[in-house]
């Protein structure tokens, strides 16, 4: 049995446990991660979270991995950095208002816009979106797969799959009111995409505002996606429905996606919160303690 120190925030109601590893005493290896992980977010039996942000520092560098709450470990996530920000920001581990914060698909810059008491506004890069079917994971005939047909068992939509750091399939709809969910569910484990896929479902608005629904790979139906926010402005963009600066509209909030062309670089603005912090009383496996 071990105490895991762990810290929670929320973006826009998508919540994350920050855990240091230069504090906690957790083996570093995925398996330990993946098991912590799972015990933690059960919202029943542990503190309860989407996810897992494991943060640590090493030659002055920030450095992140997250895991979703099934165990299984994602690439990016838009409103994890975010919360990973404001917590380097907070805690004073950052020495700026900008800094990089390296995760497993690079380095993502960062820029504190404001923080005050428990709440703080950040912008993030998120690279560029990909487009080719190598780059998403997905298995297809064709090299790209942009508004294409895309049957499942619940149904079928009209969809294009991109890459903003980890893998999306974005279905432009008329409105939610069909089983979104269980699509989601169906499309997220398609043996289409080796890696699973996030999916994303968007009303749109205006040129410049999108209402959108995430089912997040290894979550389920999360109250905001900040990579799924992007990926849904990047499939508009390259489907010319949508302007180059665009307000998503989450069932928790706003966030605020801009891009100048989908040759460079996507930038997320949205905000974060803290929530509190605490121990965890972890009983894992002795193979997965120092």
């Amino acid at each position: 049995m071990q105490q895991i120190q762990f810290y929670k925030y929320q973006a826009l109601e998508n919540d994350f446990l920050v855990i240091d590893l230069s504090t906690a005493k957790l083996r570093q290896s995925d398996r330990a991660r993946a098991g912590l992980t799972q015990s933690i977010c059960d919202r029943h039996c542990g503190i309860g979270a989407d996810g897992v942000i494991f943060s640590d520092i090493r030659d002055s560098q920030f450095l992140m991995r997250i895991f979703n709450a099934d165990g299984s470990e994602a690439e990016v996530s838009g409103n994890g950095l975010r919360i990973l920000a404001q917590h380097l920001y907070q805690k004073e581990y950052a020495g700026s208002r900008s800094f990089v914060i390296h995760s497993a698909t690079g380095d993502n810059q960062v820029k504190i816009i404001s923080s005050k008491g428990k709440a703080s506004v950040s912008r993030i890069s998120l690279g560029k979106p990909l487009f080719a079917l190598s780059q998403i994971p997905m298995k297809g005939t064709t090299e790209f797969f942009i508004s294409s047909p895309f049957a499942v068992t619940a149904g079928e939509l009209v969809g294009t799959a991109v890459n903003v750091g980890n893998p999306h399939i974005v279905f432009f709809v008329d409105n939610f009111n069909f089983d979104w969910q269980a699509f989601g569910r169906e499309v997220e484990n398609d043996r289409r995409f080796p890696a699973r896929t996030n999916v994303e479902f968007a009303v749109i608005k205006s040129r410049k505002q999108v209402v959108h629904q995430s089912w997040e790979r290894g979550v389920g139906v999360t109250r905001a996606s900040g990579t799924g926010a992007a990926s849904t402005v990047a499939a508009g963009i390259i489907n010319g429905h949508l302007d180059h600066e665009v307000t998503v509209c989450e069932p928790a909030g706003d966030l605020q996606i801009s891009i100048a062309s989908l040759d460079e670089e996507m930038f997320l603005t949205g905000p974060s919160e803290y929530v509190g912090e605490g121990s965890f009383i972890y009983g894992g496996n002795e193979k997965d303690t120092r």
